[in-house]
């Protein structure tokens, strides 16, 4: 049998001070959901495959690990925990009257390609508020910001986008599903040349035209909501622009102006995210930290309408940005067949220090400070 000391590809081992601040920002970050009054949820690291292929349109099938039970169905580890979390939701607190408000910090696992140095298997912390409405956007939006906070810098933003936006557009443009799912791709990749490609073959008003090229570059600072509404040819997309400036008005009230921005031109996963999706950035690091969004559409497919947002926060990569702190360790050190005298002495030392034990040459039990 083979033997290799080494963790699987796109694993790996976690220990000393990187295990140390990885425990401290989890710690943070879940007294911050507390305070919101989440409560966290446990689900299963195994999930059945066709739970996920009940939720996502288009499955991307090379990104999950999977493996058969007993009875010869499909597993599958969790590659997120919105899903498990709808689904428990759906099934076992079907009676029961939301709304529900969640929180987790678990493994999530989806395979990677080992040149891509991307991990396999991340720790995400989050939460997932359901049976509220948009009306409710808000209070997940300052908890995602909260969140950030516990990373201890002020240099963070939180981008917000809203894929609703583009979504009554290419309705009202009238663009069938693929033209839609072609030009969504465009525009979040902000590939400008096939994008005016792409509308130059397309029987669009100007107007329209005019609105999907411009779309890409509408991000930065509230003065986006402004362009967007100038180039809005709809009264539902009015409605958007008009819904979002008043969630930038209540963020500068509650005093997060300076860790907002937006981008109008995101618009991932669209069979997934129903109305504004957001993401969290932190100066040193070169990908986001945190992402989420409102998901009013998944519940139903589980077997119960329920609007619902969240959000998740990688826990690995952003504990990266908390300080080595040096932690005093006191050692008491003890002679052959003193042990318990030891213990009993670090025992009470203990109650405000980190304390270890060991044999040594030496008379009495002392303290090493």
């Amino acid at each position: 049998m083979y033997y290799t000391s080494e963790a699987p590809g796109g694993m790996r081992d976690t220990a000393g001070s990187e295990a140390v601040k990885k425990n401290k920002l989890q710690g943070r970050i879940e007294k911050v959901f507390a305070s919101y009054g989440y409560e966290p949820v446990f689900t299963p690291t195994i999930e059945y495959y066709e739970t996920y292929a009940r939720a996502y349109d288009g499955i991307r099938e090379e990104e999950f690990y999977k493996f058969f039970d007993q009875d010869g169905r499909i597993l599958t580890l969790r590659p997120d925990m919105t899903i498990p979390i709808a689904r428990f939701t759906a099934g076992r607190l079907g009676s029961q009257k939301p709304p529900f408000r969640f929180s987790y910090s678990a493994d999530v696992f989806k395979v990677r390609h080992t040149f891509a140095g991307k991990r396999s298997e991340a720790t995400d912390c989050g939460v997932e508020c359901i049976g509220l409405d948009e009306k409710d956007d808000l209070e997940v939006l300052v908890l995602a910001l909260d969140t950030l906070k516990c990373l201890g810098t002020e240099n963070f933003m939180l981008e917000i986008g809203n894929s609703g936006y583009f979504k009554a557009a290419a309705r009202s443009a009238g663009l069938k599903e693929e033209q839609t799912r072609i030009l969504a791709d465009l525009i979040d990749r902000k590939s400008m040349v096939d994008l005016q490609e792409f509308l130059d073959a397309s029987s669009l008003s100007e107007k329209g035209t005019a609105f999907f090229m411009k779309l890409p570059l509408l991000s930065g600072d509230v003065s986006v909501l402004k362009e967007a509404e100038d180039l809005s040819f709809t009264d539902e997309l009015h409605r958007e622009t008009a819904r979002l400036t008043k969630l930038d008005e209540m963020l500068r009230t509650l005093g997060w102006e300076k860790h907002i921005s937006y981008d109008l031109g995101k618009v991932p996963h669209l069979t997934y995210y129903t109305g504004i999706i957001f993401e969290g950035w932190v100066e040193g690091l070169g990908a986001s930290v945190l992402s989420g969004g409102r998901y009013d559409d998944l519940l139903k497919k589980f077997g119960r309408d329920l609007p619902a947002c969240g959000f998740g926060m990688k826990i690995d990569e952003a504990a990266q940005l908390l300080k080595d702190e040096e932690e005093k360790v006191i050692t008491v050190r003890y002679p052959s067949g003193k042990i318990a005298e030891a213990l009993a002495t670090a025992e009470t030392l203990r109650q405000n220090h980190r304390v270890i034990i060991e044999e040594a040459d030496t008379d009495e039990v002392e303290v090493i400070a």
